[in-house]
C-alpha cells in the first residue's frame, strides 16, 4: 500500500483490496493526541508490503477452552487490525460431526453453520480461516472410545495406528465433512508428536523397516486421502525433521510447520532440512502461554524474533505464530502482546526489535500514550525470570497448584525463597498499574482484567510460598519451645485468626476461582470450566483442612502440652 499524508490531504492507496485495509490500519495508528489538545497525524509517505506472504496465529481449541464464536471474531478482528492474514483453528475433536457424534463433546464443539459463519466473517477482513484437524497423534479424545478403541496404536491412546486401514476410513470420513466447510486453499492435517508409534500394534512393522518410513507412509497416504480437495496440506514437522533422508519421498507441494518454542540463537536446522529437500516451510513460534500463570514474555519475543528472522533468511513462506492450552486453563487475551509481536515481526523485513515493538505496543494496541502497559506487561513476566533463575521452571500452573506444605513443596520453597519477595513486588507493581490502566485506555480494555488476573495470580503463587515458610518455621519454633505455653499459644492462634495465614491462603483462592469463572465465561463456553475449577476446590480444602488441623491442635495443647511432629501435618521447613 501506499500512505501519503500533507497539511490537507491524506491519500491511502492499495494495490489490491487488502493492502488498502492494511494502509488504514497504518493511518489509524499514526492519529497521535498532541500536548496542546486534539489529534494530528504526522505528515508521511509510505510504500509498505508484508516481509512474509502469510501472517497467521494457530490458536489451540481443543484442550479446555472452547471459545464462543463472538470470541472467535472479535480475534480475528484484531489480528486483522495488526495485518495478519490467516487464523488457524486447532482440532482434536471439538467439531460436530454428524457422521461420528461420539466424536464432538456435546456443547463444547463448533458447529457446521457455525464454522460457515466464522469463513464469511473472517473474509471480510481479509483473513484465511484455516482449520487443522489431526490425523495422526492426538487423538485421545476420539480413541477413548470403545467404538474407536480399534484404531489406537496402543490401548485408547493418542495415536491412530496405520496398521489398520478402519483408520483411513475415520480419516477420510471426518475429513469428508470438515473440509468443504472451508475454502481456503490450505488444510493442516496436524501428525505432531506421534510418540505411541512404533510402541504398539506397528510395533513389528516399525522393527522391519523403520519407524520413520511408517510415519512417511501415514502421511502420504492421508495426503492421497485429501487429493480430490485439490488443497496444499500443512503438517508439523517435528517428526520428519528426524529422518531427512526421507524428506524427498513426500509430495513437492506439502507445506511443513516447523516449531519450536526455545529462544534459540539460531533456527537453521529446524528449516534448512526441509528447504534442502524442496518443500515450503512456514515458521511456528510460540507464544509461551500454555500452562502459566501469564506469558512468559522472554522466551516468547526472542524465540519469535529469531525464528521469523531465520525463516525470512530461508525463504519460508510465513509464520503461524502458535497458543496452547496444554493443561486446559489458558486465557487468550492476556495473550495480545506476543501476538501482536509476531504480526509486527512477520510483517518486517530481517530481525524485528524487541525494544522497539515494546515502545509502539500501549499506542498501538490501547492507545495509551505512556507505555505504561507494557512496563507492567514485562514487570509481570519477570516472575518468570525469577523462578528460572532458582531451577524451578517458570512461574507454571505446576508450581501454582502445588501444595506448599508437601514435602517436595518444601523443598521447591527454599529453592524460590531468595526470589519470592521480588516476585510479589514485580507483581504487584504490574497490578497497580494495570487497575489505574484500565479506568483510560481507549481501545482494548476488555482485556486488562486478564492482566489483572494474571497478576493477582502470580502474586498469589509467590505469597502461598512465602506463607508455607512462615508458618513452617513458626511451628518447628513453637515445638521446640513447649514449655513456653504462651510463646506456643501465641503462635497457633496467629496461623488462625480471620486475619492469619491459614485463611489467607484459603479465601484468597476462593476469590481467584470466582475471578477466573467470569473471565473464562467471557471467551469461552462453559465446556471444560468445571475441570479447572476443581483444582480451585481441592487446594481450597487443603488450605481449609490445615486450619481446622492447627485449631485442633491448639486445643490439644492447652489440654496436654503437646503437639504432634512438625513434618506429620506438612511443616517440614526449620529455621
Amino acid at each position: 500500500y501506499f500512505l501519503h499524508v500533507s497539511r490537507d490531504q491524506v491519500t491511502v492507496l492499495g494495490k489490491t483490496n487488502p493492502g488498502l485495509f492494511y494502509g488504514v490500519q497504518t493511518l489509524r495508528q499514526m492519529i497521535m493526541p498532541q500536548s496542546g489538545g486534539g489529534y494530528a497525524i504526522p505528515g508521511v509517505e509510505i510504500r509498505d508490503w508484508p516481509s512474509m506472504r502469510y501472517r497467521g496465529l494457530h490458536d489451540d481449541i481443543s484442550r479446555g477452552p472452547i471459545p464462543k464464536t463472538e470470541f472467535i471474531r472479535s480475534q480475528i478482528r484484531r489480528a486483522a487490525e495488526y495485518k495478519m492474514n490467516i487464523w488457524s483453528l486447532y482440532i482434536e475433536h471439538v467439531f460436530d460431526y454428524q457422521n461420528h457424534p461420539l466424536i464432538g463433546p456435546k456443547g463444547g464443539a463448533l458447529t457446521r453453520e457455525e464454522v460457515q459463519e466464522l469463513v464469511t466473517y473472517a473474509r471480510k477482513f481479509y483473513v484465511d480461516l484455516i482449520p487443522e484437524q489431526q490425523a495422526f497423534g492426538h487423538l485421545h479424545h476420539v480413541l477413548k472410545y470403545e467404538k474407536y478403541n480399534e484404531l489406537a496404536e496402543t490401548p485408547h491412546g493418542h495415536v491412530l495406528t496405520p496398521t489398520n486401514e478402519k483408520s483411513y476410513d475415520l480419516v477420510r470420513q471426518l475429513y469428508s465433512e470438515l473440509v468443504p466447510l472451508f475454502p481456503s486453499k490450505f488444510f493442516h492435517i496436524g501428525s505432531d508428536e506421534t510418540v505411541e508409534l512404533g510402541q504398539g500394534k506397528t510395533k513389528k512393522l516399525a522393527d522391519e523397516i523403520g519407524i520413520g518410513k511408517v510415519y512417511f507412509n501415514h502421511i502420504q497416504k492421508v495426503a492421497e486421502i485429501m487429493k480430490p480437495y485439490n488443497k496444499r496440506l500443512m503438517f508439523w514437522g517435528d517428526i520428519a525433521m528426524r529422518y531427512p533422508e526421507l524428506l524427498q519421498t513426500l509430495p513437492k507441494d506439502m507445506i511443513v510447520m516447523s516449531w519450536v518454542y526455545d529462544p534459540l540463537s539460531d533456527f537453521v536446522s529446524y528449516l534448512k532440512p526441509f528447504r534442502d529437500a524442496g518443500l515450503d516451510v512456514m515458521v511456528c513460534p510460540g507464544a509461551s502461554n500454555w500452562s502459566r500463570t501469564s506469558p512468559n514474555l522472554d522466551v516468547a519475543l526472542r524465540n519469535i524474533q529469531g525464528f521469523v528472522r531465520d525463516g525470512q533468511k530461508y525463504g519460508a513462506l510465513g509464520m503461524f505464530n502458535t497458543t496452547w492450552d496444554d493443561d486446559g486453563e489458558a486465557l487468550f487475551n492476556m495473550t495480545w502482546f506476543p501476538v501482536v509481536f509476531g504480526a509486527s515481526a512477520a510483517w518486517q523485513p530481517g530481525e524485528s526489535g524487541i525494544d522497539e515493538f515494546r515502545a509502539r505496543f500501549d499506542w498501538a494496541f490501547y492507545r495509551n500514550t505512556d507505555g505504561a502497559l507494557a512496563r507492567a506487561m514485562e514487570s509481570l513476566s519477570r516472575a518468570h525470570t525469577l523462578l528460572s533463575s532458582k531451577n524451578v521452571g517458570d512461574a507454571s500452573d505446576g508450581l501454582f497448584w502445588l501444595d506448599p506444605f508437601s514435602e517436595r513443596g518444601a523443598k521447591l520453597t527454599q529453592q524460590m525463597s531468595p526470589v519470592l519477595r521480588d516476585l510479589r513486588l514485580a507483581a504487584e507493581e504490574a497490578l497497580e498499574t494495570f487497575y489505574t490502566k484500565a479506568r483510560t485506555v481507549k481501545k482494548n480494555g476488555d482485556t486488562i482484567p486478564y492482566y489483572v488476573f494474571a497478576a493477582k495470580r502470580t502474586d498469589y503463587l509467590g505469597m502461598k510460598f512465602q506463607f508455607a515458610e512462615e508458618m513452617s518455621k513458626a511451628y518447628w519454633d513453637a515445638y521446640q519451645n513447649l514449655g513456653d505455653r504462651r510463646r506456643v499459644t501465641r503462635t497457633l492462634r496467629n496461623f488462625i485468626t480471620i486475619n492469619g495465614p491459614a485463611y489467607d491462603l484459603r479465601d484468597h483462592l476462593g476469590d481467584l476461582k470466582t475471578e477466573y469463572r467470569d473471565l473464562w465465561l467471557a471467551e469461552n463456553r462453559p465446556y471444560w470450566l468445571e475441570s479447572v475449577l476443581v483444582k480451585y476446590d481441592s487446594l481450597q480444602q487443603k488450605f481449609s483442612d490445615r486450619a481446622l488441623s492447627v485449631i485442633q491442635w491448639l486445643n490439644y495443647f492447652n489440654e496436654k502440652g503437646a503437639l504432634p511432629p512438625p513434618e506429620t501435618l506438612g511443616f517440614f521447613l526449620k529455621n
